[in-house]
């Protein structure tokens, strides 16, 4: 396992065979390429040799290294169509993430919503039992009043 972090890599040529050693290219830094998987829609799944010093989103990491991987095996084990639906399904998995983000944020704005109606209503039953206890003293004065 340490000799693929060392830049080894192996292909399978079927699903049972024995592993074969492959020999890493080595890169523009004069070190043993690193084997990546391409996440593409157009190349979903096939392998390319790469930079062991690249790193996504990193401005001038590595040497910019790149070669096919060329084990005829493996770019036959993911046929086109294959790649598209891949690609069609992480393309619904991102938009149903982007509408459960959404759906989050109109949940958090119902639950402030409901919190501010609740708080009105509970100051509303307030003031209607504090009405009440008016109501009843005025009551019990003007009986009083109206028996002296």
């Amino acid at each position: 396992m340490s000799s693929m972090r060392q830049g080894s890599s192996y292909s399978s040529t079927s699903q049972f065979s024995s592993l074969k050693y492959v020999e890493p290219p080595l890169c523009k830094c004069e070190v043993p390429a690193f084997l990546r998987t391409s996440r593409t829609v157009e190349h979903y799944g096939w392998k390319f040799w790469g930079c062991r010093f690249y790193q996504k989103n990193v401005k001038d990491s590595g040497c910019g290294f790149f070669q096919w991987f060329n084990d005829e095996d493996d770019k036959e084990r993911m046929p086109g169509g294959e790649r598209m639906k891949i690609g069609d399904l992480e393309a619904a998995l991102d938009g149903t993430k982007l509408e459960l983000k959404s759906a989050l944020r109109e949940l958090k704005l119902k639950k402030k919503e409901l919190k501010e109606v609740k708080m009105e209503l509970n100051e509303g039953r307030r003031r209607m039992k504090n009405l009440c206890i008016l109501c009843f003293f005025l009551f019990a004065i003007n009986l009083y009043l109206i028996r002296v």
